[in-house]
């Protein structure tokens, strides 16, 4: 234990026990910020962070002097799989994680947790982890470990969401400013998580800014929540994904009662009044999520089918490559371009490529290119270059449109757009009684047929064919998932439903109108949870405040 560390926040156990039982006190206000002013949800709240509390004191020790913070899950409600191309995202906070953090004299983090079952006690020392020589290159180091713990099949553990936002924020250390010449020391940490897990609401990256927050505050590091947000989406990179830092930044920037808008590359952020009279409900697949092996190598594969599309665009269109810094970019505003055109320029990417085709196609690339290759497996089928660009393309577009439907209160716009953005990764129907795949035209002359629409002076057609409006074929839904999407959309009072996270599993999202969410969970329970004998696995959500450290 670190004596006489001035850190703010930091109390002893019993003062923070003897906070959140009392109703009338600081922290039920502090709750009422971040939750509402309903009394019944404010003392479920006090009750969790209070099971936080005990769980310290029973792994660690009563005495302790601890710093609280707390982090959230988040759903994103559109703009999916964008924010590492610089797209924008709109979600909500939501739930919590409490993070218990004891800070010690050694650089030794010693972690526990509420589901002990789920996620065993682990111990670790950052710079035995980071080794005795400056790490040149986080992304190539973090690459190389992913590598070796998928050939020891070591690749899962809880323990390595600590480690991400631990070490990083070592690596970096000695480049802040002003600088922090003290190794950072490190802490004895309880977590208590009531994110759901693996069901797309980003319980990893909660652990990651809630580690990050209490290192932070720990160490007196001179870190905005901005660079936070931003430093955190490259940290998970430990853990072997290759996502961005709109998660990060939802978790962190989440406001009572409002969607957050979130910018990337740089950082924006705006908040948009959520519609009072509607609500998000959740439905958990029963299908887990995960992050690890072949699913990992699923998502690594839809973001090099980006990095090979914005690589060929680049090259097909060395008049405007130096416009197009990010796929976000490849829009008609930026790129000075007719909506029309950004279409026909699809028609240069592949279909699909092989590893030696993108090679072929792309040389002056080569050691980027198999750089990119090493975050994952070959996809048997090949990289889905086309139907990959243009979902991204679009949803940049359709991100930027959903928030500017919310703040003109068009919530038809909204839920169309967001429906929309399902078809993206929609995989398929249902026809006869059952399901079958969806095909999704994106040959030239489909595309060509669109373009030629924008430009024929016909209003219904040109509005048909507009950019935001091309699902393209991102398909990270899943037959199950696509069924609960069609559920929502089939039940009166539903607006929009789309698959939450990064998909091949989790959970679906949908905007209800608040008087039909009880015939919704209805439906859902006899027409997908009971066929599965499963229990109802849907629940009702509102947005809350983001994360930090609480009460400091």
């Amino acid at each position: 234990m670190a004596e006489g560390v001035p850190v703010a926040g930091i109390r002893t156990l019993r003062e923070w026990l003897n906070l959140f039982r009392d109703p009338a006190g600081p922290a039920f206000r502090a709750l009422a910020e971040i939750y509402g002013c309903d009394r019944s949800v404010l003392v479920e709240k006090a009750a969790f962070a209070l099971r936080a509390l005990e769980g310290f004191a029973r792994e660690f020790h009563p005495g302790a002097r601890v710093l609280l913070v707390r982090s959230t899950g988040r759903i994103n409600l559109v703009g999916m799989h964008i924010d590492h191309r610089g797209g924008a995202v709109n979600p909500i906070a939501v739930r919590e994680t409490w993070f218990v953090c004891e800070p010690r004299d050694d650089d030794v983090v010693e972690c526990a947790n509420l589901r002990e079952d789920l996620f065993p006690r682990r111990r670790f020392s950052i710079r035995d982890e980071l080794g005795p020589e400056p790490i040149r290159d986080w992304d190539r180091w973090t690459q190389d470990l992913t590598t070796a713990r998928r050939a020891a099949g070591t690749a899962g553990d809880w323990v390595n969401y600590v480690k991400a936002a631990a070490l990083y924020l070592e690596h970096i250390r000695p480049t802040l400013s002003p600088p922090v010449e003290r190794p950072l020391r490190g802490m004895n940490l309880f977590v208590a998580g009531a994110v759901p897990l693996g069901a797309g609401l980003s319980s990893s990256s909660s652990l990651v800014v809630g580690v990050a927050d209490a290192m932070i505050r720990l160490n007196a590091l001179p870190i905005s929540d901005r660079e936070l947000v931003e430093m955190c989406g490259q940290a998970e990179w430990y853990v072997g994904t290759r996502g961005g830092c709109g998660d990060h930044a939802a978790i962190k920037f989440g406001r009572l009662g409002h969607v957050s808008h979130l910018g990337n590359h740089p950082l924006t952020i705006d908040a948009v009044p959520f519609p009072e009279h509607l609500q998000v409900v959740l439905c958990d697949s029963g299908i887990e999520a995960k992050k690890s092996s072949g699913a990992r190598d699923e998502f690594n594969n839809r973001i090099a089918a980006y990095e090979f599309g914005l690589m060929l665009l680049r090259k097909a269109f060395p008049r405007l490559a130096g416009r197009m810094a990010r796929l976000r970019d490849v829009n008609p505003e930026t790129l000075g371009v007719a909506e029309s055109e950004i279409i026909r320029m699809l028609t240069v990417l592949p279909l699909r490529m092989s590893r030696r085709e993108v090679l072929a196609a792309l040389p002056e690339y080569r050691d980027r290119v198999e750089h990119i290759f090493g975050s994952h497996a070959e996809p048997p089928a090949g990289y889905a270059v086309r139907g990959v660009c243009a979902f991204g393309i679009a949803e940049c577009v359709r991100s930027r449109l959903a928030a500017r439907a919310l703040r003109e209160g068009d919530v038809q716009r909204f839920a169309e757009i967001v429906n929309l953005s399902h078809d993206g990764d929609r995989v398929t129907v249902a026809a006869a009684g059952r399901r079958v795949p969806l095909h999704k035209p994106l040959s030239d002359e489909v595309l060509r047929r669109r373009a030629d629409d924008l430009d024929s002076g016909d209003p219904v057609r040109a509005e048909r064919a507009r950019l935001w409006r091309l699902p393209g074929a991102y398909d990270c839904s899943l037959p199950d998932l696509d069924e609960i999407v069609d559920i929502c959309l089939s039940t009166d009072g539903v607006l929009a439903s789309r698959v939450v996270g990064a998909g091949l599993g989790g959970a679906v999202h949908a905007v209800v109108e608040r008087e039909r969410v009880d015939v919704l969970l209805e439906r859902l329970r006899k027409l997908y949870y009971e066929p599965r004998g499963l229990a109802c696995g849907a629940q009702v959500y509102t947005p809350v405040g983001g994360a930090g450290v609480f009460g400091g």
